[in-house]
């Protein structure tokens, strides 16, 4: 007996949707929509959507499927189990809103943050409940390897506490630094304090970049911002009784403490670290396993609907405090 598929159909063939691989090594890099459930074979790729015919005729002349510059016409004729949602944020309401007219889906993947804010997150929430639509988010960091390895070895306190963790991120707090606040509820729990050193400043169509200190149930994280303009910047570095975990490109190390031969009761950070596997040139290969393991009723490290809820609520208290702040 073959496995279950699900047909899927992707609305939006820009940056994620399709064009940050269309040029490299399928066999090294799985990095948009359109590659990953292509090649995934638990979901068939039906039909592609974008309102640039151009857009659709690459994405039809690469994967050889369908493509439509209306949504409706795309959900009408081919009634997708599975939606992708690859298109702007300020775009994700009105478009659920569109998908409630003419089609109910299994499921609905959506692209961070969910909304432009928490209001819209809870009114797409709360469309998909109506429906009786499962609703994902791709954050796709909860769906690395490296994440969950470092998960792993947090709860089964391998990385031990107490911790402190430091996160630098540019390109806006909403934009770029979701990524993050959402990766550390991963790691670490609810969000139960938070406060805010610098407000920051308005960085373009981006948003603002707080500096904050958020206090998760299992350690405390700074979020430094930094100058996108001078080049894109995003690390971790955790500080736990036992060692040093470091997460910067595509470099994620683990590094033990060693203790002093010579001076009686000293420690320090070893020599050599343990190198883990992050996954980053086929992150989004693993968001699609994730979601077929999510969609199957199996344990699945993707962001639900709630997660991301919880994620824009701590965005949401950050900028309404930094906003308040002189």
């Amino acid at each position: 007996m073959g496995i279950k598929v699900y047909s899927s159909v992707l609305i939006g063939l820009g940056d994620i949707g399709l064009n940050y691989d269309l040029d490299k090594d399928q066999e090294s890099y799985i990095q948009t929509h359109a590659r990953a459930f292509y090649l995934n074979p638990g979901f068939d790729l039906l039909g592609g959507v974008d309102i640039d015919a151009n857009a659709c005729d690459i994405f039809t002349k690469k994967y050889n499927i369908r493509s439509f510059t209306k949504i409706e016409d795309a959900l009408i004729e081919l009634k997708p189990d599975l939606i992708i949602l690859a298109i702007p944020t300020h775009l994700h309401l009105v478009t659920i809103k569109k998908i409630e007219k003419y089609h109910k889906p299994l499921a609905i993947l959506c692209e961070k943050p969910m909304g432009d804010n928490l209001v819209q997150g809870y009114e797409i929430v709360n469309i998909c409940k109506k429906l009786g639509v499962s609703l994902y988010v791709n954050y796709f960091r909860t769906c690395l390897p490296g994440s969950k390895e470092v998960k792993k070895l947090i709860d089964n306190s391998l990385i031990k506490s107490p911790m402190k963790c430091v996160v630098w991120y540019s390109k806006g707090l909403m934009h770029n630094g979701s990524h993050f606040v959402n990766l550390m509820h991963y790691w670490f729990g609810a969000c139960l304090d938070l406060n805010i050193i610098e407000k920051g400043r308005e960085f373009k169509n981006f948003g603002f970049e707080p500096y904050a200190i958020l206090k998760y149930e299992g350690c405390e994280v700074s979020f430094i911002p930094v100058w996108e303009e001078f080049y894109s910047h995003y690390t971790i570095e955790i500080i736990s009784s036992n060692g040093r975990l470091y997460w910067g490109g595509k470099t994620l190390e683990w590094t033990q403490i060693q203790r002093s031969k010579s001076q009686h009761g000293h420690s320090y950070l070893s020599d050599k670290s343990e190198n883990m596997v992050i996954g980053a040139d086929k992150y989004q290969m693993y968001v699609a396993d994730e979601l077929y393991s999510a969609m199957g009723g199996k344990v699945s490290s993707i962001c639900t609907d709630e997660k991301a809820l919880e994620t824009l609520n701590t965005i949401d208290r950050i900028l309404t405090i930094a906003h308040n702040k002189i």
